[in-house]
């Protein structure tokens, strides 16, 4: 999937403008995604304004300490396995327990933001967003999501245009919640054709006029089904609607 000529400059004028002063949080995983957020802030405000969090339950993954240095920019680490353990209830459900975790790591990055007076930034893309692939009040808790308007083809290619290292474009995307877990493993579905799928979704197109996605029409309106189901996670609150003007609705920020 092509990047929109002027993306790149969005991101950096987006982030200037809307950070302005302030200090950012950041949790960083060693995956691409936090990466190029870290990236991101790094190119737009003051190094000394950013806090970099890793956030393992046990063992961190040795990537966070490469991420570093790539980005030449300190983090520190916070081990969230006691804080989990408040939460065990012998459930064997990774998926609960995974959001727990997510939901934990969001908690201590608002803490630090409390501390800093500032802001917490966000690492979903638009393929996560529009999937439902993030846990609500969890990794979804953030001030701003730079990649937010990003398919997760297009994070690759700007990576790529910033000269990030293979090793990093190479790595299988993960949330690292549980051992094994991947993305595309999760989703059922490759990125590449994933994003095409969404595509024909935001450019209104019927599950049958989607012909290019090499997907079969039942893997196609799969999708398309997810997008419409995982709806609600895309919206904060819902509100009905008494007064002149409504919160979320015409009451707009």
């Amino acid at each position: 999937m092509e990047l929109l000529e002027g993306a790149l400059e969005v991101l950096d004028v987006f982030t200037r403008e809307f950070v302005g002063a302030k200090e950012v949080v950041l949790g960083i995983s060693g995956g691409i995604d936090s990466t190029l957020v870290a990236y991101i802030l790094k190119r737009n405000i003051e190094n000394k304004k950013i806090h970099l969090y890793s956030l393992p339950f046990g063992e961190e993954s040795k990537d966070v300490k490469r991420v570093s240095e790539f980005l030449d920019l300190p983090y520190e680490t916070i081990d969230m396995k006691n804080a989990l353990s408040f939460f065990k209830d012998g459930s064997k459900d990774e998926r609960i327990t995974g959001n727990v975790m997510a939901r934990l790591r969001m908690t201590y990055l608002y803490a630090m933001a409390n501390k800093y007076k500032g802001l917490v930034a966000g690492t979903s893309n638009k393929s996560e967003l529009l999937t439902g692939y993030f846990t609500k009040f969890g990794d979804g808790g953030s001030d701003f999501q730079p990649l937010g308007d990003l398919y997760k083809t297009q994070v690759y290619e700007v990576a790529r245009r910033y000269g990030f290292p293979e090793w990093l474009l190479r790595k299988a995307p993960s949330a690292d919640l549980w051992k094994g877990q991947t993305d595309e493993k999760e989703l059922g579905i490759t990125y590449e054709k994933l994003d095409k799928i969404l595509e024909c979704i935001e450019y209104l197109k019927t599950p049958e006029q989607c012909n290019d996605s090499g997907c079969a029409q039942k893997e196609v309106k799969r999708i398309y089904e997810l997008v419409q189901r995982n709806a609600h996670k895309r919206v904060n609150f819902y509100i009905p609607k008494v007064s002149y003007r409504s919160v979320g609705t015409d009451w707009m920020e």
